[in-house]
């Protein structure tokens, strides 16, 4: 598949094998272009028609891409999951070979020192983040992503089946984020936290029958896990790519939570209306009619999240200086406020 690269014998280290895979000249295809990104856990190299895609061998709380063995089968998982959603998309899982004599080959035969997911390149034009900051959404495509996400939801089976261990794991969720956000070093309001995290614990208390009923009706499944504005592309047949693999548990999740986590994704972009039309459009396809306060409580929760998520950078030494974090996790916690507010 590739052309091929003489690294020598022996292990190859993970900056051998970046240095193969940034070299467009390693590809046999067109590589106008060639970008190569990367995120906390993965290598992207990016051609004209293609994205390959390489994980770090790194270790977080819920994920563990040490061994070669772990990075194929997270892999293998990701191109399965994702083909829910965007079958066209997610093309293969290829090996990172290494010969005899030590030559490095993308999709060889040789021994296997890594593995990638190859995908199909998408116009990033087309993604709903692109939209929303550039003020140029297509309704109808829109209408087309949701209708696709609410029969996919509508068609999966339920994922748990006891009401009160879904009970006590939305528990834990709140208990994480109070514990990790009312952390000194982040100097966030106490008084703020305090009065979000509270509401947010009446709420579950007082509503338990409806996080009950939730389960019983089948509407907690194993969801995409990571439903952001970017992993929406907006086309005449929609996609819904970059589902999070690496974890099972954090795909099970209440439909109403993972399309409100979409909607909190959106109102951070600036368009806190599109959440009202994923319901709508949700609710028409599935019948389920979801209270509006449950969707505020899930709303609260995932602003809570993604402040906890934002703020950890300023413990990271490349970003601590960077006051941006901070004001961005403000902006998180003023919107879990506004909807733990709401709460009825």
């Amino acid at each position: 598949m590739s052309k091929k690269q003489n690294t020598g014998a022996g292990d190859v280290s993970t900056s051998k094998k970046v240095d193969f895979l940034k070299d467009r000249d390693n590809y046999e295809e067109n590589t106008e272009n060639f970008q190569m990104k990367e995120t906390h856990m993965s290598f992207l190299f990016l051609t004209a028609q293609h994205v390959y895609k390489m994980k770090k061998p790194v270790k977080y709380d819920l994920a563990d891409f040490r061994t070669l063995e772990a990075r194929r089968f997270n892999c293998m998982e990701e191109v399965r999951l994702n083909k829910r959603l965007a079958e066209e998309v997610y093309l293969e899982v290829l090996p990172l070979s290494l010969t005899e004599e030590g030559i490095l080959d993308l999709g060889g035969t040789g021994k296997a020192v890594d593995w990638l997911v190859k995908m199909k390149r998408l116009d990033e034009t087309q993604m709903l983040d692109f939209a929303l900051k550039n003020n140029c959404l297509n309704e109808k495509y829109l209408h087309k992503a949701i209708t696709k996400l609410s029969r996919f939801y509508k068609n999966s089976p339920p994922a748990e089946e006891n009401p009160e261990k879904y009970l006590k794991k939305i528990k834990e969720k709140i208990k994480v984020n109070q514990e990790k956000l009312l952390d000194p070093d982040f100097d966030l309001s106490q008084e703020q936290l305090e009065d979000i995290f509270s509401r947010q614990y009446a709420y579950l208390k007082n509503e338990s029958a409806v996080f009950k009923g939730r389960v019983l009706k089948g509407k907690v499944i194993e969801a995409h896990g990571d439903l952001k504005p970017e992993h929406v592309c907006l086309k005449e047949e929609p996609l819904i790519i970059d589902c999070l693999e690496f974890n099972k548990d954090l795909r099970i999740l209440d439909t109403a939570e993972e399309l409100s986590f979409l909607a909190v994704e959106c109102e951070l972009l600036g368009n806190e209306n599109l959440g009202d039309v994923f319901f709508q459009i949700y609710r028409e396809i599935t019948g389920d009619e979801v209270q509006e306060s449950l969707i505020h409580f899930y709303k609260s929760i995932q602003a809570s999240q993604r402040t906890r998520f934002a703020i950890w950078h300023i413990k990271e030494a490349p970003y601590k200086n960077d006051p941006k974090w901070k004001k961005r996790a403000q902006k998180f916690l003023d919107l879990a406020q506004k909807y733990a507010e709401a709460l009825k």
